[in-house]
């Protein structure tokens, strides 16, 4: 059986989802997706919890579902990619087929060869000096020593790092890039009958008319979203801030050990805490024009959940274990297979995880479910105990 690899985050599924979904089914006979769990890569809460978008998930299609655990899901694109990637090397996928502005896979490795110019290393360091933001940065070096068809957008960035991810894990996975078309990434846009998660959350956040949400998601993942939102079940990273201004308050002499944190901004972070009262007070306070907002609220995210420095460092290094969410019948019979082949430590039940798990194992482990306790100090969910399940062929 050939297992194709998706990366997805489903925050929500959309019909463009569906359309990568099916792309991806097309190349082989098994679709393997590596979903973010609780916290997401923007640095946010999920909108909503991951068993819920994992049903969303199962319901249209994917046959096997497995967490992205949070040490990976809400990190830059490098780290982010290098877990999702290596779970997916783990799970013996021949293929993975990701969305990209450009759909070039010979262009994005060109882009990756830059790297080993230096006088694009300056350059890009020069845009940094500036105050720009790496995306930004790195773009604008890339269209001096590639030209204005080499300009890289959010997703040719998360391309790039899947390329470099397969190279870190010598995997032989062969990927395919997919055209994103119409609205951009965070666009609060959209076009005819597809529109961004993002745009998608903001009409949820509106109270928009179910009449005009309806035609951007399929009818299985909206029933999941309506019947959440009706019961209030939704969530942002507002509703975070009275727990990230504790972390930041209690935790000064810390907050210097926390992933992604630059000497001076734990200052400005602790500075804003004291002050502001309010998320959007906080936010207007902290921002600046090196740091995207995603980046910031990756911070904000690894101060809420303790995701040191130290931890992503090891994390980069090995999977620690593979947690499976949900699978389809043939997703089931792809994991017995792989099961005989050789020692993988994938998870389908947390009994017996002593068995299965070494003790430092299972500390990532047990980390993934205590950043799903705190999520769900917010937004309470039931964590389920194992997989769903869905052997009616639905979605096919």
């Amino acid at each position: 059986m050939t297992g194709v690899g998706i990366v997805v985050e489903y925050n929500p599924f959309h019909n463009g989802h569906k359309y990568h979904l099916k792309k991806a089914k097309e190349k082989g006979d098994v679709v393997i997706a590596v979903m973010s769990g609780d916290f997401v890569q923007r640095g946010e809460p999920a909108f909503l919890n991951r068993w819920e978008r994992a049903e969303s998930a199962i319901a249209e299609g994917v046959d096997i579902v497995a967490e992205l655990p949070v040490f990976y899901s809400v990190q830059s694109a490098e780290i982010f990619a290098r877990g999702a990637v290596g779970i997916l090397n783990y799970l013996k996928v021949s293929k993975m087929i990701f969305g990209s502005e450009s759909s070039d896979i010979d262009k994005l490795k060109k882009i990756i060869q830059l790297e080993e110019n230096k006088d694009f290393i300056e350059e890009l360091q020069k845009y940094l000096k500036q105050g720009d933001s790496y995306p930004t940065a790195y773009s604008k070096a890339a269209e001096i020593f590639m030209g204005k068809e080499y300009t890289v957008k959010s997703n040719d960035i998360l391309g790039i790092e899947y390329l470099r991810a397969l190279e870190f894990w010598k995997s032989e996975i062969i990927p395919y890039t997919l055209k994103r078309e119409g609205v951009d990434y965070h666009s609060h846009e959209y076009d005819e009958n597809i529109a961004s998660a993002t745009g998608i959350r903001k009409m949820f956040e509106n109270k928009e008319d179910v009449k005009k949400i309806r035609k951007f998601i399929p009818e299985k993942s909206l029933e999941i979203i309506l019947k959440a939102v009706s019961e209030e079940r939704t969530v942002k990273i507002s509703e975070f801030y009275n727990l990230i201004r504790y972390g930041i308050l209690s935790q000064k002499e810390n907050l210097k050990n926390i992933q992604d944190m630059e000497e001076g901004f734990d200052n400005r972070l602790y500075e804003a805490a004291f002050i502001c009262e309010n998320y959007e007070e906080f936010l207007k306070r902290i921002m600046t024009r090196r740091f995207t907002i995603g980046r910031i609220q990756r911070i904000l995210i690894h101060i809420l959940l303790g995701i040191t420095k130290d931890i992503t460092e090891d994390a980069k290094r090995r999977i620690p274990y593979i947690r499976i969410m949900g699978f389809s019948e043939r997703g089931r019979e792809y994991l017995k297979k792989l099961k005989h082949e050789e020692n993988i430590k994938i998870i389908t039940s947390l009994k017996n995880i002593q068995k299965i798990l070494s003790e430092d194992e299972r500390k990532y482990l047990e980390f993934n479910e205590k950043a799903g306790k705190i999520y769900g100090i917010i937004n309470p969910y039931v964590n389920r105990k194992i997989p769903l399940m869905n052997f009616k062929g639905v979605g096919e």
